[in-house]
This record gives structure tokens, C-alpha cells and sequence, in this order.
């Protein structure tokens, strides 16, 4: 089974002291996601590619668990951390028992908002995964409610946009084109004149973390393949020609490839429009 060679969540996994570690951790990439009443979603997505491909084939089970009601805050009904506590609880539990059974199945995202906190799943045995998952949510007493979805389905919400195009997956028309943040780091006078250049392109103003030297700005973008491509192909030479960088968050490697002290990887670099091209109108 394909998913077998993968570990359930892709944390870091050790043995004793005296040994060294076993497995490194799998990259991990927190995402903000807005909803159509102006909300925000926290998403915190696994970015491993090869297990990702593996996922395209197969259904994608989000658990939705209800927290009890003193796990929300009175004045917004979020997570309380006694509520985060047991949501954290019942995943490691989940995944401990799939472990266990070695089911065919893994830990790819979860989200926080809303008041709850729901987990994504892939798997190969899905009747043997919801028997597993029911019984880690009857030991702590969690109502669950099981979805089941395709990798496309779900994509725009829990995976980086560039995930969706370096996966070729076709995503809903309605869900092309959606606001997605954008931070770029950099000093604040050169972070002054990156948000006046975006402004212009029609990018909004979300903050600006003077702490961290860290802008924030968002616009609605296509995020199907070329689309989101042709968006990083002009914001990321904007932002060094300007002495910042792209902090990546959208992006499958992350921000380290966009550090001003290295060579801008040719996938974000413009595209010279030549002579011929011009004629042919052509960009």
C-alpha cells in the first residue's frame, strides 16, 4: 500500500538518547484562509509533495470534531486551551492507534476557526480508518462527523497555492481566482515603497509588524497552476528589485529560496518580453 511508506504525521521521530534521530520532521507551513463573511481560517498543512501526489488518487476524510461548550471563550467562541488540549489529545491518539493497526492512512492538515478545530485525513482503508477514528473519539467523548472529499476539492483551502499547479490538479472554476495574503520581509522604508508598488497593482493593505520587519498585504489572485505562476513571476522581482523578500508562504519550497542573499530561482524570474513577441503580442 502506497501510504505505508509514509509516517502517519510527519513530525520528528526519535529513540534513545544514545541513538541519533530516526527521521526528520516534514516541513509544515501555517496558512491563513479567508471566509466570505470576512472570517479567517488557520490552516497548518504537511508539505510533502510525494505523499501529496499519493493523495490525488485517493479520498480525503475531514474529522470535524464539536468541542464541548465550556472549551469556548464566552465573548468570540473560540478554542480554549483546555478545548486545544483535548483536540490535540484525540490526534495523537488517532494517530497512535493508526499506527498500531498500520493503516494505510495520513495526517495532511488541519484547521482552527469558527470555534473548533477539524483535522484532515488520507487513507486507503476507509472503513478501517473510521472504525479507528470513532473509537479514539468515543474514548473522549467527541461527537464526530466524517467528510468525504478529493484532494482538488479540497486543495484551495489546505494546501499552498503553488502546491495546486507543481500537482496539476483541477480545482472548480469557482474557486480559481480567491483573496490570499502575501508577507514580504525587508526594512521598513524599502517595505514602504513594496506596499505603495502593490497598492498600485491593486494589492490591500493588511499590517505591517515593524517587530519582525514583516508586510502584509492581500488581493484576489487565480491559484490554479500558471495563474498563481504568472502572480509570483511579478511580485517576487518586485519585492527584490526592492530589497525585500517573499516570506514563500504560498509557495512549495518555502521562504529560504527567496533570501536577497541568494540567486532568485528562474521559476520566479519575469518573463523578458523580446522583439518577436512584441509583434505577435505575445507576453
Amino acid at each position: 500500500m502506497a501510504l505505508l511508506q509514509f509516517a502517519v504525521t510527519g513530525e520528528q521521530v526519535s529513540i534513545p538518547e544514545t541513538e541519533e534521530v530516526i527521521r526528520e520532521a516534514e516541513p509544515h507551513r501555517s496558512l491563513v484562509r479567508y471566509r466570505s463573511d470576512g472570517g479567517e481560517l488557520f490552516i497548518n498543512t504537511r508539505v510533502n509533495m510525494a505523499l501529496l501526489r499519493a493523495a490525488a488518487s485517493l479520498p480525503i476524510l475531514l474529522l470535524k470534531l464539536t468541542p464541548r461548550a465550556n472549551e469556548l471563550t464566552p465573548r468570540d467562541a473560540l478554542l480554549t486551551p483546555k478545548g486545544s488540549r483535548r483536540n490535540y489529545t484525540f490526534l495523537e491518539r488517532l494517530c497512535g492507534d493508526l499506527a498500531i493497526a498500520s493503516c494505510p492512512a495520513c495526517y495532511l492538515a488541519e484547521q482552527h476557526g469558527e470555534g473548533r478545530r477539524d483535522f484532515y485525513f488520507t487513507t486507503e482503508d476507509v472503513a478501517g480508518f473510521e472504525q479507528i477514528a470513532r473509537s479514539a473519539a468515543e474514548a473522549l467523548a467527541f461527537p464526530l462527523v466524517i467528510e468525504k472529499h478529493s484532494l482538488a476539492a479540497v486543495a484551495p483551502l489546505i494546501l499552498p497555492a503553488e502546491a495546486i499547479g507543481d500537482l496539476n490538479l483541477e480545482i472548480a472554476p469557482a474557486a480559481r481566482i480567491r483573496p490570499t495574503r502575501f508577507e514580504f520581509w525587508g526594512a521598513e522604508p524599502s517595505l514602504a515603497k513594496l506596499r505603495a508598488e502593490l497598492e498600485r497593482r491593486g494589492y490591500r493593505f493588511l499590517g505591517l509588524e515593524a517587530f519582525a520587519r514583516e508586510l502584509r498585504m492581500v488581493k484576489e489572485v487565480p491559484i490554479d497552476g500558471e495563474g498563481f505562476a504568472a502572480v509570483l513571476r511579478e511580485i517576487v522581482p518586485l519585492a527584490r528589485s526592492l530589497q525585500c523578500s517573499y516570506r514563500g508562504t504560498e509557495t512549495v519550497e518555502g521562504h529560504e529560496q527567496f533570501l536577497l542573499a541568494r540567486p532568485l530561482p528562474e521559476r520566479y524570474t519575469a518573463a523578458r518580453t523580446g522583439l518577436l513577441r512584441r509583434l505577435f503580442g505575445r507576453s
